[in-house]
C-alpha cells in the first residue's frame, strides 16, 4: 500500500476549513471525494499537517493517505488540479515512507498574515487581506512581534473551546514588515494552538493603535489570560506558507 503525499494549495474562501463537516464545503471532503473519482478505490482517510480554520489559504499544505496499490502520480496531480479548477491545486505527488504522517512528522509552520492598510477597501487583493484604517504604530508592532520569539506559554492566545495537552509553544522566528499599503505578520513555529497566529495579529494591532486597549506581549505571556489580548484578526488575512519536515530553522 504506497503511502501518496501531495503538496497542495488552496484558497480558503471555497471551502469551510480543512475538516470534514456535515452540511458544508470542506477541503478534506472535497479533496476525499477527487481522489476517490480519479484513482477509482476507495481511500480510507487523508491526513493533513494540520487543520486551517474558513477563509485561511494554504500555499503549500502537505497531506498523505494509502492507496491499494501504484498510482499514476503525475496523472493524479493534473486530474485533480484540472477538476478543482483553481480553487485547489497539487504542486507535488510523490511517495513517502511507510511511516510518514504528515501531522506527527512535521518539526513546524511557517504561517504569513496580510494587513492592507488604508481609507480604502482593496479590490483584487478582497478576501485576501484584513483591510485595517486605524494609524498603526509600525516600528512598536515590530519590536511587540519579536517578544514572542522563543519557548513561551501562549495560553492568552489561544482560541476558545480549544482543548489541549499543553499550550507551550516554540517561536523560531516572529516579524512584521511593513510595504506599504500592506504590513505582512510572518510568523514561523514548531507548531499553533487553534487561531494562535489570528490572535497574535489582532493583539499586534491593538498595541499598534493609539487607542488600543491592550497589554504588552511580555505581559500577556506571564498572564496566560485569553481576555487581555486583542481580538481574534479575521481568518481571510492569513496563509499556511510552509510545512517543515526537516530543520525549520535551515533557511532563516
Amino acid at each position: 500500500m504506497p503511502n501518496i503525499r501531495l503538496t497542495i494549495e488552496y484558497d480558503g474562501q471555497h471551502f469551510h476549513g480543512w475538516q470534514k463537516q456535515i452540511g458544508v464545503r470542506t477541503i478534506q471532503e472535497e479533496l476525499h471525494k477527487t481522489l476517490e473519482l480519479v484513482l477509482r478505490q476507495k481511500i480510507a482517510h487523508v491526513q493533513s499537517s494540520g487543520r486551517t480554520d474558513e477563509g485561511v489559504h494554504a500555499r503549500q499544505q502537505v497531506v498523505n493517505f494509502f492507496t491499494e496499490g501504484p498510482v499514476d502520480l503525475n496523472r493524479l496531480r493534473l486530474s485533480v488540479s484540472s477538476i478543482h479548477k483553481g480553487e485547489l491545486s497539487v504542486l507535488k505527488a510523490d511517495i513517502a515512507p511507510d511511516d510518514f504522517h504528515s501531522l506527527r512528522s512535521a518539526k513546524g509552520k511557517l504561517y504569513r498574515y496580510i494587513i492592507y492598510h488604508s481609507d480604502v477597501p482593496p479590490v483584487l487583493d478582497k478576501g485576501r487581506v484584513w483591510l485595517v484604517h486605524r494609524d498603526l504604530d509600525i516600528e512598536r508592532m515590530k519590536l511587540e512581534a519579536k517578544d514572542l520569539i522563543g519557548r513561551h506559554d501562549f495560553k492568552s492566545f489561544q482560541g476558545s473551546r480549544s482543548k489541549v495537552n499543553s499550550t507551550y509553544k516554540t517561536i523560531f522566528s516572529s516579524e512584521i514588515i511593513s510595504n506599504p499599503p500592506y504590513i505582512y505578520y510572518q510568523v514561523r513555529g514548531s507548531g499553533f494552538l487553534k487561531h494562535m497566529v489570528r490572535n497574535i495579529v489582532g493583539t499586534l494591532v491593538e498595541l499598534g493603535s493609539k487607542d488600543g486597549r491592550c497589554i504588552p506581549i511580555k505581559d500577556l505571556l506571564m498572564e496566560r489570560d485569553r481576555s487581555k489580548a486583542g481580538p481574534t484578526a479575521p481568518s481571510w488575512g492569513l496563509c499556511l506558507e510552509k510545512v517543515y519536515y526537516t530543520d525549520p530553522t535551515s533557511d532563516m
